[in-house]
């Protein structure tokens, strides 16, 4: 299992490497030449919607053409990628989502789709890690704690087959024994019924649990990044507990399948240069983000060797769509 962590974690250095293609002329100066849709496929508001919109701002600047968000939420966000995979392929109907669309299908008996079938990959624009929380007034404070306990420990999450339910069930299985899975629809009632005290620890997305952190509300145990956070320098990884743990979440630019590469290259160079922003990247730090660019070709790489990762989780947790 770990091994398997491993390997994920070196094909992620290699798709966060930098980038710099030399694009045709005709792919620089034809593309686009009208109004671009970014799908989100989840509702306004929440952290995809919002790095969503920043990136748009900035294409639209870089490309003089108006870049539209659409959200499409339903189905844990398999409707809105289900539109974008029958959308014609070329350049003008992008999706905004993550690694989501490669569990998402898994907890279906009949999948909605196929990631690597029906997606082409454009650009690596951000990873996030899960973490685990409990109320400011729990005697639950460390990794070691939860490792160590001897009481069930009823954690919540966004729902079945979510990255926060996934990192944590690997936790249990390398010997966080005492994890039991609450599923919620969605972060904000999990976090709810943490501060009420109804369940003792929460895991999910670090981006929707800063406000709280920063607040004192809720206690940062540890993070599934393999290293630690600058902006929580004194919060732990999982790792330093559950030797060669990592699990980050990423998110990205797709496209329907058979989108040409030169347009999609194109695309993922003007990200890129978007990203470059210093303010941007310092803006999106803040809220949880660590800015990550890559190719096409290594993001569907990473989508790849990503899916062998998650469909272990899903199927070890044993995750279904509720």
């Amino acid at each position: 299992m770990i091994d398997c962590v491993k390997r994920r974690a070196m094909l992620g250095t290699l798709a966060c490497a930098s980038f710099f293609t030399a694009l045709p002329a005709h792919a620089q100066s034809g593309f686009p030449e009208k109004t671009v849709t970014v799908v989100v496929p989840f509702a306004p508001g929440g952290s995809f919607d919002v790095i969503a919109r920043q990136l748009a701002v900035g294409l639209g600047k870089v490309w003089k053409q108006p870049v539209v968000i659409d959200n499409r939420s339903g189905a844990g966000g398999n409707l809105g990628a289900q539109a974008v995979i029958k959308a014609k392929p070329d350049g003008y109907t992008l999706l905004f989502w993550g690694d989501g669309v490669l569990t998402n299908p898994l907890l279906y008996s009949d999948p909605p789709f196929d990631a690597i079938r029906d997606i082409a990959g454009v650009a690596l624009v951000a990873t996030t890690p899960q973490v685990l929380v409990s109320n400011s007034q729990s005697s639950i404070k460390t990794m070691s704690d939860v490792v160590k306990s001897t009481q069930p420990l009823n954690y919540g999450t966004a729902g079945n087959g979510t990255p926060g339910h996934l990192a944590a069930e690997l936790m249990r299985r390398e010997g966080a024994n005492q994890l039991s899975h609450i599923p919620y629809r969605g972060g904000s009632p999990a976090l709810t019924d943490l501060l009420g005290g109804q369940i003792q620890l929460v895991s999910t997305g670090l981006p929707a649990t800063l406000p709280f952190i920063r607040s004192g509300r809720v206690h940062p145990i540890a993070v599934t990044s393999k290293e630690r956070l600058e902006i929580l320098p004194d919060v732990s990884t999982v790792g330093e507990t559950i030797k060669g743990y990592e699990v980050d979440t990423w998110f990205g630019m797709m496209a329907p399948q058979g989108t040409p590469l030169e347009i999609r290259t194109k695309i993922a160079s003007d990200i890129k240069q978007i990203l470059a922003s210093p303010q941007l990247k310092k803006q999106l730090a803040e809220g949880g983000f660590l800015v990550r660019t890559s190719t096409p070709t290594e993001l569907e790489q990473k989508m790849v060797e990503d899916l062998a990762f998650w469909k272990e989780q899903v199927t070890k947790s044993g995750a279904r769509a509720e």
